[in-house]
């Protein structure tokens, strides 16, 4: 009798030891790992099958985990990439007018030979100039009075039908310089929403120009109003080389300015979607964008339909 309860003392000490090591071989497994993870190596993931559901789940959430920490330090990267190309842009766009103005300034200050034509277009020019850097700083100043939430939004029953109509009336020169005639679809009824009339100016305003300056090569333009599940949404769409998929998710961000929007003839300062998102948020709507390269680049936004 004592030789079978010594036999079975001696296999649980075994089974014990054997699901000791076992149960160790996998914590020394994930230890390595989360050592990796340490050193940067976000790209590693644990793979061991284990008949222990316990230890299958902490697999499984350790692997969870690290999938976010990637996402986020892809996009710390990215983002710290877009800082210093933004530093870079803004330096630029202050410094091209301000270089401007003041080599004209000084022209008109030092030469005395100058004729009163060559002095009005000196001055047509500095105006300009002038008014490209206001609206660029008004641009930044906006952008942290909104997000210091310094913006006092007013909502009301507005009229969005004739607010959409006024937008376009108001860009109206712009189409006809750049010979677009843009492609509306208002439908005859009018849409009432929840509202503050100054805050949809903005960004329909931003919106517009936005499409403006990148399918005017296209002369595609185009603006959509629909309803749906007690929203109205309003579709502005242009040509052009559209938004990489990778861009997509950062679109809205404060620091955002794609690459490619880099050029002498049109680009901005990266601010003007960024305001348009969080306006449109503290109207309690919705900000969307989609794009097929080298076809179609659309931003929706919805507002609350007035009942």
């Amino acid at each position: 009798m004592n030789i079978y309860i010594s036999f079975f003392l001696i296999s649980i000490c075994f089974i014990l030891i054997f699901r000791n090591i076992y149960i160790s071989n996998h914590i020394n497994e994930i230890n390595r790992t989360l050592q990796h993870i340490k050193d940067g190596n976000f790209n590693i993931r644990l793979r061991f099958y284990s008949s222990n559901k316990s230890i299958r789940n902490l697999g499984v959430n350790l692997n969870s985990i690290i999938d976010e920490f990637q996402c986020m330090a892809e996009k710390k990267e990215y983002l710290e990439e877009s800082r210093k190309r933004m530093v870079s842009n803004i330096s630029h766009d202050l410094r091209t007018p301000l270089t401007s103005i003041l080599g004209y300034l000084e022209a008109l200050h030092k030469d005395s030979k100058l004729n009163n034509k060559e002095k009005k277009y000196f001055l047509d020019v500095v105006y300009s100039k002038s008014q490209t850097l206001y609206s660029l700083l008004e641009e930044f100043f906006q952008i942290s009075k909104i997000e210091a939430e310094d913006v006092l939004i007013k909502v009301e029953k507005i009229n969005l039908t004739n607010m959409v109509q006024e937008a376009l009336a108001g860009f109206y020169q712009e189409f006809t310089n750049e010979n677009i005639q843009p492609i509306i679809e208002i439908p005859e009824k009018v849409f009432f929403v929840w509202g503050d009339s100054k805050a949809i100016d903005r960004i329909l305003s931003n919106l517009l120009l936005n499409a403006l300056r990148y399918g005017k090569e296209q002369k595609i333009i185009g603006i959509k109003m629909r309803d749906k599940n007690s929203m109205v949404w309003i579709d502005i769409w242009n040509g052009g080389t559209g938004i990489n998929i990778k861009d997509i998710p950062y679109v809205f961000d404060r620091l955002y300015t794609a690459e490619s929007s880099r050029n002498k003839k049109s680009h901005g300062s990266g601010l003007g979607l960024t305001i348009v998102k969080k306006l449109v948020e503290r109207l309690k709507g919705e900000v969307l964008v989609k794009s097929i390269p080298n076809e179609k680049t659309t931003f929706s936004f919805s507002l609350p339909l007035y009942k």
